[in-house]
């Protein structure tokens, strides 16, 4: 038996703001990724940690520490870990945004064909 869900709004609000989670994911999923290669080109040029007292400690004690990467037992650097961590979560608010969307036009789909079976067999039952 399945649960009873209670829906306070209508299935189309609901899809309305799916798509807007899902269209968010979108557009971070392209700044993350403008970002990221603009991180990576300063990285390259070598000037953006110039050697001195506070970029020696720094750097490899925390922007490049080691951390738990996306693989089990697999480190990656910290700045590495940012990176991937921020471009995931914009893939997943855009999977969320689709998952609730698609659900709700089912959702709304079952209802409006369950709504047509009592019409249909409330109507069939006065008859008899």
């Amino acid at each position: 038996m399945g649960n009873y869900v209670s829906i306070k709004s209508s299935p189309s609000e609901l899809i309305n703001v799916a798509d807007r989670l899902r269209d968010h994911g979108i557009s971070l999923t392209a700044n993350v990724r403008a970002i990221k290669l603009d991180i990576v080109e300063h990285e390259n040029r070598g000037d953006t940690f110039p050697s001195d007292k506070f970029t020696d400690g720094f750097v490899p004690k925390n922007y490049k520490k080691p951390v738990p990467g996306p693989v089990p037992g697999q480190d990656i650097p910290a700045n590495e870990a940012l990176m991937q961590g921020a471009e995931a979560v914009a893939a997943r608010l855009q999977e969320v945004g689709e998952y609730v969307g698609k659900a709700m036009v089912n959702y709304d789909v079952t209802d409006l064909e369950n709504a047509g079976d009592i019409v249909k067999h409330t109507a069939t039952a006065k008859r008899v």
